[in-house]
């Protein structure tokens, strides 16, 4: 006679001595959002997770996806730390000018005398040097995309530990059935993954990605003949059994699924459940690393934004680089409201039938690190040319950031010469008054420039951001003599900054 949860395993909760226990003999397959986080959570949290790891030895296994997905979005997960603690450091000086001008004031009112004033100097001092160093303290180690991957303190530990562990990709035949039935899976809402239906043209897998994961770590934890674990930090109800905000385990279609598969256990854990389970392993942890591993971070895929200068800057580029057929792609993708067909784009650049367009995106992926290495984009932004994928097939369009359509305006084309054949004459006085100034950087309205012109500007100047960041018009070309640049322009209120080129 069947027994209260035979057929019914998925309903089964786990006991936190069984989760403990497992975390000594199961199988333990790892997501990506796991391993990106490591360039998240601060050194020490860091430091603790991979300890963990390194105790499991070969029962952690890292699935194809997963190791797929961690290298497509590492360079992301890299710049996110950095921004914030450059922005927190950035917040944090002002606060202590703020405070210092503040009691200046005071003081002067109060006629307070030097030896007080100087002992509450001293105090602001300490208070935000404190602060520092709490924020120097919880900064991950801190690389940048260019950095060698032998100077990557993240990189070089997981290539050590991950040796012999990340599994490998099954045959093209079964890979691609794979992935047929993973994207069944999402249209008919069998989890895990089919929150995800909204990516269904960002990769060649489609929205298949987390099915490939799951489905490798039962695979393997089957031919072991082990409980597995999947450690993962992606919350959705799409992979975990909930009841409001708590999480109880996997959805009860996996536990199931695994369990009659294989006859054995399957576990979802956190990487803040490792950090609190560690003494299963015997791995002593700071108690603070669970706390900072439990903390919400914004997703890992959370991007920037392109701004008219550097898109200009990228174009330009391109077309330095002989490269027109690529800039016409995104300027005609933009004009098409952000997307460009496979074949247009062999109509739009002339391509003989027979020529592959493996590797496309790789020159404005290349420009675009240097912009942000240069600093003239965030560290994360979404990629100019992402390829877009119908079902396993080749490659079927180009996708443009929307925030690119609307630089460059959808049904129009930016200019990257003078449009109206403006003689550099017509602006030697902007830069004549620019170059006569002792001050880094102005703010002047369309119509100041206009005065001082004495004739109108260029109807571009109006219409199209690009235009005021281009190499190649008269205008720029006369403020670039002067020493200075464009930035921050606003077209809806017509006001730009100068700024002297450093």
């Amino acid at each position: 006679m069947a027994g209260l949860f035979d057929g019914f395993e998925g309903y089964r909760v786990a006991s936190e001595a069984e989760s403990r226990q497992a975390l000594t003999t199961a199988l333990v397959a790892v997501d990506a959002n796991v391993l990106l986080n490591l360039y998240r959570y601060n050194a020490r949290t860091t430091a603790d997770l991979l300890a963990i790891f390194e105790k499991l030895e070969d029962r952690l296994v890292v699935p194809y996806q997963a190791m797929r997905e961690f290298h497509r979005n590492r360079l992301s997960a890299i710049g996110n730390p950095e921004h914030a603690t450059g922005e927190a450091r950035a917040a944090l000086e002002k606060s202590r000018a703020a405070a210092v001008r503040a009691l200046e004031t005071w003081s002067k009112q109060l006629a307070i005398d030097d030896a007080e004033l100087q002992r509450l100097h001293a105090d602001i001092d300490e208070v935000f040097q404190r602060l520092r160093d709490a924020i120097a303290s919880a900064t991950p180690d801190r690389v940048h995309p260019s950095t060698p991957a032998d100077a990557d303190p993240v990189l070089s530990r997981l290539s050590a530990l991950l040796t012999g562990k990340v599994l490998r990709r099954p045959e093209d035949k079964v890979w691609n059935s794979l992935i047929t039935e993973g994207n069944r899976r999402v249209d008919a809402s069998i989890p895990p993954g089919y929150l995800d239906a909204d990516k269904a043209d960002q990769h060649p897998e489609g929205v298949a990605g987390d099915y490939l994961v799951y489905q490798q770590a039962c695979h393997e934890a089957k031919t072991r003949d082990m409980d597995l674990i999947i450690v993962t930090n992606d919350e959705k109800e799409d992979w975990w059994w909930r009841r409001g905000p708590d999480m109880i385990g996997p959805r009860q279609e996996m536990t199931k699924e695994f369990f009659d598969n294989t006859g054995h256990q399957l576990f979802l854990m956190r990487a803040s459940d490792l950090l609190n389970r560690s003494q299963a392993l015997d791995v002593e942890v700071n108690p603070e690393s669970a706390r900072d591993a439990d903390v919400n971070r914004p997703d890992i895929h959370d991007p920037g934004t392109w701004t008219a200068e550097a898109v200009d800057m990228l174009l330009q580029q391109l077309r330095g680089e002989g490269r027109r057929d690529l800039a016409d792609v995104i300027t005609a993708a933009a004009s098409a409201g952000g997307i460009i067909s496979r074949e247009n784009i062999y109509t739009l650049c002339g391509y003989h039938e027979d020529r592959m367009l493996r590797g496309i995106t790789r020159p404005t992926a290349r420009i675009t690190a240097d912009l942000q290495a240069a600093k003239v984009l965030p560290p994360s932004v979404t990629p100019m040319m992402t390829p877009v994928y119908i079902d396993a097939g080749p490659l079927s369009a180009i996708r443009i950031p929307s925030e690119v359509v609307d630089i460059l305006g959808p049904g129009t084309t930016p200019p990257t010469t003078a449009p109206d054949a403006e003689t550099s004459g017509k602006y030697q006085p902007l830069a004549d008054y620019l170059a006569a100034l002792d001050i880094e950087a102005t703010s002047m309205t369309f119509g100041e420039i206009e005065d001082i012109l004495g004739d109108t500007l260029a109807p571009s100047a109006r219409k199209h951001l690009p235009y005021w960041y281009s190499s190649q018009n008269s205008l720029c070309k006369a403020v670039a003599a002067a020493g200075f640049k464009a930035r921050g322009v606003r077209t809806d209120s017509e006001v730009v900054e100068f700024v002297r080129n450093s």
